[in-house]
């Protein structure tokens, strides 16, 4: 979970609780005393200290490092003018996208073993047509 969900979790159920806690009291289930009290207030006020606290201290808010790319006219590629600058995030990014983007070898010799399946089938008709028409002259 990111800090920046768990500051926009606490920011909502600081509320909710402290209307709650106020249902609590006046309904009478949960006794209205300082004790209480101290603990609602600090849960209400905690909340969204602890999210800012969150968000003060996370290491997301810290960019990465950007590559700037030229397109060289006539050519369909980016040449990275700083290849020192890659970041751990961008390396994976280019794994998983050449991972994916790469033929599948399986789907490649299923592929091919299909074809090869309807060749044989079509040779077994243009063979059989053949016969066929040998026999009717």
């Amino acid at each position: 979970m990111t800090s920046r969900a768990l500051a926009l979790l606490a920011a909502f159920a600081s509320p909710l609780f402290m209307a709650a806690a106020i249902a609590g009291w006046l309904s009478g289930t949960w006794p209205a005393t300082p004790l209480t009290l101290a603990l609602s207030a600090f849960a209400v006020i905690g909340g969204p200290l602890l999210g800012i606290l969150h968000i003060a201290t996370s290491r997301e808010h810290e960019e990465e490092p950007m590559l700037a790319f030229v397109h060289v006219a006539g050519r369909n590629r980016r040449i990275p003018l700083d290849a020192v600058s890659e970041t751990p995030r961008l390396a994976a990014a280019r794994r998983f996208q050449n991972w994916r983007d790469r033929p599948n070898d399986v789907l490649s010799r299923r592929e091919h073993e299909e074809h090869l399946r309807r060749l044989q089938v079509r040779a077994r008709e243009i063979r059989r047509s053949g016969r066929a028409a040998g026999r009717a002259s």
